[in-house]
């Protein structure tokens, strides 16, 4: 069978630099025989050796010596970080061009010759997905007893909680139409062992059919046993795909493939250049999405400073603005810009490479002028920041704004953080931009005043980007009173989208916190007991405990969920002084504004 259609081979690699040449010398021998249009893409996923070096001499070879005329192009494409073969594949899909995308892993202990009978399947079966099943009644599979007795126990988990048409997710080739796979994979977000399952359960909710293709699979690798903390991260990740299936429908509302490309100026206001904004220069230099400009407004900087190769690239425009706040550093860069899309970062952020792609498909699908996405928790954090992290993403802490800090189902909203903030320069316009009086604050104005031209603010999970936190004690609080105080204020000044149940319960829990102990003091369950005879004085004391016992019950959840247990234990203390802190300022900004008004 002769496929004409371009075909992409998405090829994750890690720590193979001495069988990676050989590797792919042996898919391109294999398949040439029957794709007669194809490139490879070459994912390598943070190798600790030399694997880079040989994927980058791979490609240059191709460059100079291409002698295979069905072989179109080699492509490589590199991770800072090792972060799993989901992290590997979903890159390499994003700059993918084929009619049909395949998963190969780089080992090829699975002959990719088998591939052809793959496309044989898919056109009797008129299916979108094909994947290989070491489950299938024709395979043939010289894997250990103990890797099939964990295999197919973790078949069956699968198929009591997905009742996917299929008996295996993990075998390494998998066939994709690209209208099966190009709108899910931005929203797949397990990047280890569970990914093959996120992916073909959102394939699945999507109406796309998926079939099963025997394989022979000969591994050539020593598999030993597999640790206890990846079977663990595993088993959470599948139940945190089960979650998203079910109770947020995290896979639905998918966007089409971009179709215009408009300058978008990126603007990054900061006090000085630092680490950070390094970071996250390098970070937006590699967007899959090019057509941008990134305004840097640091108060001054010096020539050794910015005389780095980074800052040297065209895109990059460094501004000096003085001793202002960040509202009026974005005001000044927006003045500075160029582009029809505007999206403002903070310097202790960095995005993921497409970031900016993913944001403009969904303002594209949708038809909106605004949106925001997740700041997630970054890994490179130490302690302290990871657990102040922890608190903001808590579901206890943020409730329904934990969309902010973890991604979450697409949603309207009317107000958004401008650490991850997109609009068009043309209603930033005509709602009159930031407010410079305020800070922080200046973002929930701007969606304030969005929301009375009747516009609409998009969250989608896919444009996301990683943000640094504040050390836990110092840092975090300060932060954490500032969003209180402002928000308070905003209640009395300006009411519309601060008008929410959400950030009043801190302060009706902090006054509660002080009403009890005065209560039980002066015997209140006694008193009522008193004047309902009727309702034992037990029964008013339980009542009164209550809410402080199923506080202290989400406490202790909270702090379960959490892997690490250390962690989980400052987490949860953190999120007590967290509602404590957050309760007082917001009565303190409240009244603040009472008597401003």
């Amino acid at each position: 069978m002769k496929i004409n259609k371009l075909v992409s081979i998405l090829v994750p690699v890690y720590n193979i630099e001495k069988t990676i040449e050989r590797n792919i010398n042996i898919l391109i021998e294999k398949v040439t025989a029957f794709f007669m249009n194809f490139e490879i893409i070459i994912s390598d996923d943070g190798s600790s050796d030399n694997s880079k070096e040989e994927i980058q001499k791979i490609c240059l070879n191709f460059q100079k010596n291409n002698t295979n005329k069905n072989l179109k192009n080699i492509i490589g494409v590199y991770a800072r970080e090792n972060q799993g073969k989901g992290h590997a594949l979903k890159r390499a899909c994003e700059i993918s061009n084929g009619e049909y995308i395949i998963f190969c892993d780089g080992d090829m202990e699975i002959d990719p010759s088998q591939l052809e009978n793959f496309f044989v399947i898919m056109q009797k079966e008129n299916a979108d997905v094909v994947i290989g099943s070491k489950r299938h009644k024709d395979s043939i599979v010289n894997y250990s007893n103990i890797r099939k007795l964990i295999s197919f126990i973790y078949f069956m988990f699968v198929k009591i909680f997905f009742h996917l048409p299929i008996q295996d997710t993990q075998t390494g080739l998998k066939l994709f139409k690209r209208d099966a796979i190009i709108n899910i994979f931005p929203r797949i977000l397990v990047k280890a062992f569970a990914y093959d399952l996120e992916v073909l359960v959102a394939c699945n909710s999507n109406g796309k059919k998926i079939v099963s293709a025997p394989v022979i699979v000969n591994p050539n690798r020593h598999f030993g046993f597999i640790r206890f903390p990846t079977l663990w991260r595993t088993f959470i990740d599948t139940l945190a795909i089960f979650y998203r299936l079910n109770i947020v429908h995290f896979y639905n509302d998918l966007f089409d493939e971009l179709k215009e490309k408009p300058l978008v100026s990126v603007i990054i206001p900061l006090k000085k250049i630092n680490d950070y904004i390094k970071e996250e220069t390098e970070y937006l230099l590699e967007q899959i999405y090019t057509n941008f400009e990134v305004i840097i407004l640091p108060d001054k900087c010096t020539n050794n400073e910015i005389d780095l190769e980074l800052f040297k690239d065209e895109r990059i425009k460094i501004i000096e603005t003085g001793e202002f706040p960040p509202a009026i550093k974005r005001a000044m860069g927006v003045k500075k810009s160029n582009g029809s899309i505007l999206a403002f970062l903070d310097d202790d952020t960095y995005p993921e490479k497409d970031w900016l792609h993913n944001a403009l498909r969904a303002m594209q699908s949708r038809k909106v002028e605004a949106l925001g996405g997740p700041a997630i928790n970054t890994p490179k954090d130490n302690f302290s920041k990871q657990i102040s992290g922890l608190i903001y993403s808590s579901t206890l802490m943020s409730g329904k704004h934990k969309a902010r800090y973890i991604p979450d189902k697409v949603q309207y909203v009317n107000d958004y953080p401008s650490c991850n903030f997109i609009i068009t320069r043309e209603l930033y316009e005509k709602v009159g931009g930031f407010d410079s009086e305020y800070w922080p604050g200046e973002d929930t104005i701007l969606c304030n005043n969005i929301m009375k031209q009747k516009e609409k603010i998009l969250y989608t999970p896919e444009a996301l980007v990683y943000h640094h936190r504040r050390d836990l004690f110092f840092g975090h609080f300060k932060q954490l009173k500032g969003y209180a105080w402002h928000r308070g204020y905003f209640v009395q000044r300006f009411g519309g989208n601060s008008l929410s149940l959400s950030y009043f319960i801190p302060s009706i829990f902090l006054l509660y916190s002080i009403f009890i102990p005065f209560a039980l003091y002066f015997n209140l369950p006694q008193i009522l007991n008193n004047y309902i005879h009727a309702v034992n004085k037990n029964i008013f004391l339980y009542l009164l405990l209550f809410p402080h016992s199923f506080y202290a019950l989400c406490l202790i959840g909270s702090w379960i969920n959490t892997l690490s247990p250390i962690k989980g234990f400052c987490k949860a203390i953190g999120i007590l002084l967290s509602h404590l802190t957050y309760g007082a300022f917001f009565i303190k900004g409240f009244l603040k504004g009472f008597t401003k008004n």
